[in-house]
């Protein structure tokens, strides 16, 4: 039996299919992240975007198609993390666009939906890559389209897209060649076709056809249906998420705890906040072993097993007025992201009025940035991303302030971000601190030292999982034996006859004695220049360097 129209709670149900199906995958998904380095991976991103499109949808799934495509697009907004979250709450903005007005639609109508997707993902990049996921979302919309101009089955649709996607992802290698030169997709793209896989799942549960019909090259669904399966009894029940804070967490170690006791786990974070995410049937003795810890913050439990057969969901919407600010206070305040106990003590010295715990393997969320503006009592705000996955997120959140003015300036380090500090006046005119700001990024040369956590061939490199390596600006550039002989090699390459400073943040994972050591053999290589050695307590990065 063909499905010919969905509503909006047919959207949600496949909306939450596609997020489940993504994270069964999100492991495989981070493994094709083309740089072999400890950061906010692809899989984890979309699979955390998606979760807070879920939440906001199901709050509203009783209503028309319309309403609840902004709810989802407003929730993978707020709930995006990196850049291709951000993408991807850019393709249900477009959605949401397109599907405003509907009560539901057919298969010519989703088609159509899914191309204002990828034109607005498309518009909301400011220089669009082909072979990355705008390219996947794209043909995804091309193969709706022309499937729905001969079928009026919804799921038919949706699997020729899925179809012209796999398609096209087998292609990026030829279209990128940092992807040609890994042995590696885009994982933007691998990422966004397993949701699509799970959303059509979801679509086809009442319905007589499934992926097998994609798998078997699109054969008529009399050869290849199976029986419709019922309801699976979940192995874990309770879906079981909570922030941890604390001092000198291990992420390892939670990692080792908490696995026996489900699965789907998932653990993110530094040393000092850790988001946990476990499917378990105890869920009290993930609480008893994670108090122990530290203290425990945004405890969500839910019944998965009850999910699956109903959706009682229903929470009034928020009130979005927002509050009005306090009379006094800075011209210009500052947001920024970092991690480490040393280089938040080091941004708040500087002037920054609320730093945002993130970056390398947790991604803050637009509204995390967003809420931290709203903090601050200044009728204007910078926020410093200090990570090029952070980027696009500042800039949404920017776009949603309501109360203030916000501007991005787009700093991809700490070490551009302290910089950038130097020419900051918080009674000045924020453009013209835009502007002053952007100038002194240009003018720093940054670096970071990290160990590979994969196998990868970049620029180059033959890289191994556990080399030492050293990233130049956004790019690897040395593959070294230890810390001290890539932040030698590394400098060769920085410092020039215009050079004067040489500055040094050392991470969690070096000893104070290591970074003296480290310290006097540059001294004695550059005995000309001013050298500066700071604690940052870091996690994954064992030096920030900047060369001014």
């Amino acid at each position: 039996m063909s499905l010919l129209f969905i509503d909006g709670s047919d959207f949600v149900r496949a909306i939450k299919g596609g997020t489940i199906k993504l994270e069964s995958q999100r492991d495989k998904v981070d493994q094709l992240n083309v740089f072999p380095v400890p950061d906010g991976d692809t899989g984890t991103n979309m699979f955390l975007t998606l979760q807070s499109a879920v939440r906001e949808g199901e709050k509203v799934q009783d209503q028309s198609l319309g309403k609840v495509a902004k709810a989802v697009s407003v929730g993978s907004l707020m709930g995006a993390r990196g850049n291709s979250g951000v993408i991807l709450s850019q393709i249900f903005r477009g959605l949401a666009i397109y599907l405003e007005t509907k009560e539901k639609v057919n298969a010519r109508e989703l088609a159509a939906a899914f191309t204002a997707g990828a034109r607005t993902a498309y518009e909301a990049v400011m220089k669009p890559v082909e072979g990355t996921i705008l390219t996947i979302i794209r043909e995804i919309a091309r193969g709706c389209e022309e499937e729905a101009r001969k079928s009026d089955d919804i799921v038919k649709v949706v699997l020729a897209g899925i179809r012209t996607g796999f398609n096209t992802l087998e292609k990026t290698p030829l279209m990128l060649p940092v992807l040609r030169e890994a042995g590696v997709v885009d994982a933007g793209g691998q990422g966004l076709l397993y949701f699509m896989e799970g959303f059509a799942e979801a679509l086809a549960y009442d319905n007589e056809l499934s992926l097998e019909w994609l798998r078997l090259g699109g054969k008529e669904a009399d050869e290849v249906r199976p029986a419709a399966e019922p309801v699976p009894q979940l192995s874990f029940r309770y879906c079981t998420e909570l922030l941890l804070k604390g001092q000198r967490l291990d992420l390892q170690q939670i990692k080792d705890n908490l696995i026996s006791l489900g699965d789907s786990l998932l653990v993110v974070g530094d040393e000092k906040l850790v988001k946990v995410h476990v499917h378990t049937n105890h869920p009290g003795r993930v609480l008893e072993f994670c108090v122990q810890l530290g203290s425990l913050n945004d405890i969500k439990i839910n019944n998965m097993q009850e999910e699956v057969h109903q959706h009682r969901n229903n929470w009034p919407e928020q009130d979005d007025q927002a509050q009005p600010l306090p009379a006094s206070g800075p011209k210009v305040g500052l947001v920024a992201v970092g991690s480490g106990s040393g280089v938040i003590e080091i941004l708040k010295s500087l002037g920054v009025n609320q730093v945002v715990e993130g970056g390398q393997t947790m991604n803050p969320s637009t509204e995390e940035l967003l809420k931290a503006c709203e903090e601050i009592n200044a009728p204007a705000v910078i926020i410093l991303p200090n990570n090029s996955n952070v980027i696009l997120a500042a800039q949404q959140a920017a776009s949603l302030a309501k109360e203030q003015v916000v501007k991005v300036v787009p700093t991809r380090s700490v070490m551009q971000c302290i910089s950038a500090l130097i020419a900051f006046q918080p009674d000045g005119e924020i453009d013209e601190m835009v502007a002053a700001m952007e100038e002194e990024i240009r003018r720093v040369k940054y670096a970071e030292i990290t160990q590979a956590v994969r196998d990868s061939a970049v620029n180059g490199l033959n890289i191994k999982d556990g080399d030492v390596i050293g990233i130049i600006g956004d790019a690897i550039e040395v593959k070294a034996e230890d810390n001290q002989q890539a932040v030698a090699r590394v400098l060769e390459q920085m410092v020039d006859e215009d050079s004067e400073l040489i500055t040094l943040f050392y991470g969690a994972d070096v000893t104070e004695e290591e970074s003296h050591e480290l310290m006097t053999a540059l001294q004695g290589i550059y005995a000309d220049y001013e050298i500066q050695m700071h604690y940052g307590g870091q996690p994954h990065y064992r030096y920030y360097i900047s060369v001014e």
